[in-house]
């Protein structure tokens, strides 16, 4: 029988819909401004392919909001196999479920997060699990998430269906949130994990360099203007391919904002 690990990081992303780009260190401020927590919604919509599956697995998973509250909305049988040792949740009990999933023979470990959570589960399991992750932070550039939460769970499916689908290595890449927060990207490879390649469903790694930023950016931003209609309100989101585009119009920007 398939044994699939689930692990939910309950505060992913939390940071996000606040203005506080991304979740470290700001929990407690982010709660403060009203945010809501979205990764337990996010985790659930990966989960419901599988409800839909006729082929029996046996699901492993953490107390409460980590993953067990989730599977068991849904009607999915589960084994709690760890307990957060406190109240608020935190990168160690992801890393020590991960860690005890690893040591019970999971076939696939499917985590929801963002790229803090990849990290923890690296430094956990490194290459010696198959990984999987379900976007849920407001920060994705490592290549181990699915391009959305239900392609994540698209791909799980096929998997306890017993499709084979080739493994990948794929980098874990986070960027310095501090320096995001003063308008600066800076992304760093942390490691890599072995990921399902269903290039239909799963992201890539986000690249940076001169030649997308100086010709390609250039180019992407002047096809974007002239497609510009008169008389239309545009919302123009964060990051640095916006930005370009904004650039092309002679309007300030901001980087890490929606004008």
């Amino acid at each position: 029988m398939f044994r699939l690990g689930f692990i939910i990081n309950p505060v992913a992303g939390i940071g996000g819909a606040v203005g506080l780009k991304g979740s470290d260190g700001v929990v407690a401020e982010a709660l403060a401004r009203g945010a809501v927590p979205k990764a337990q919604e996010r985790a659930r919509q990966a989960l419901l392919p599988l409800c839909e599956l006729s082929v029996p697995f046996e699901l492993l998973t953490v107390a409460g909001e980590m993953g067990e509250a989730v599977a068991r909305s849904l009607g999915l049988p589960c084994r709690v196999i760890y307990q957060p040792v406190g109240e608020s949740t935190s990168a160690d009990d992801t890393r020590h479920a991960a860690e005890l999933m690893r040591e019970a023979g999971v076939e696939l470990l499917l985590f929801a997060g963002g790229d803090g959570t990849a990290r923890d589960i690296c430094a956990a399991v490194g290459e010696s699990c198959h990984v999987l992750g379900i976007p849920a932070g407001c920060k994705i550039h490592s290549g181990v998430y699915g391009v959305t939460p239900a392609a994540s769970g698209r791909v799980v499916a096929r998997m306890i269906a017993g499709e084979l689908l080739s493994l990948i290595d794929a980098e874990v890449r986070d960027i310095d949130e501090e320096a995001f927060r003063a308008g600066k990207v800076r992304a760093r490879h942390y490691g890599q994990l072995k990921v399902p390649g269903d290039l239909r469903y799963v992201q890539a790694v986000k690249q940076g360099g001169k030649e997308s930023e100086e010709l390609v950016l250039a180019d992407l931003a002047a096809g974007v203007v002239e497609q510009m209609e008169p008389d239309t309100l545009y919302l123009m989101g964060s990051g640095s391919t916006v930005a370009a585009c904004m650039a092309e119009l002679g309007l300030e920007n901001t980087l890490l904002g929606v004008d």
